[in-house]
């Protein structure tokens, strides 16, 4: 990740990842911590604008991709996001934080965010969402 912030720089109307180094990539997605009906919506308002964060070599939205394997609310305002990348030598890693931290930025209740790179399962195509074969489609490609 590119200058993450640490929870003590982060002001409450600044987002950025919190620095965490041991959970910047790992295995596997961790089981969840309990999630209250007001983590669950946010998570919800986490997903919906992770649909702005665009891969910028396929032209098609993370989500959609297949590449958000969970998310989840710690702290009551810290969106917890792992993601995979369609390959492990992803040159988009920085590119693809900055749009997650832009766009985290506009959902109202969330204060800052850990995005946690996660390479098991691996992906495939075949976590590409209908939506996101139609997408592609219309770009041109044969899914």
């Amino acid at each position: 990740m590119t200058d993450p912030l640490s929870p003590e720089e982060t002001s409450p109307d600044q987002v950025g990842a919190v620095a965490d180094p041991e959970a910047n990539n790992q295995l596997t997605v961790p089981e969840p911590p309990e999630q209250t009906e007001a983590d669950n919506l946010l998570a919800i308002k986490v997903e919906e604008a992770m649909y702005e964060v665009v891969d910028p070599e396929l032209g098609v939205n993370v989500v959609d991709l297949g590449l958000v394997y969970d998310i989840w609310i710690e702290e009551g305002d810290i969106a917890c996001i792992f993601m995979t990348l369609t390959s492990p030598a992803c040159p988009l890693t920085d590119m693809l934080t900055d749009q997650t931290a832009a766009e985290v930025a506009n959902v109202e209740g969330i204060r800052d965010f850990k995005l946690t790179w996660v390479w098991s399962p691996a992906w495939g195509p075949h976590m590409i969402t209908e939506d996101g074969r139609d997408q592609m489609r219309a770009l041109g490609f044969s899914v």
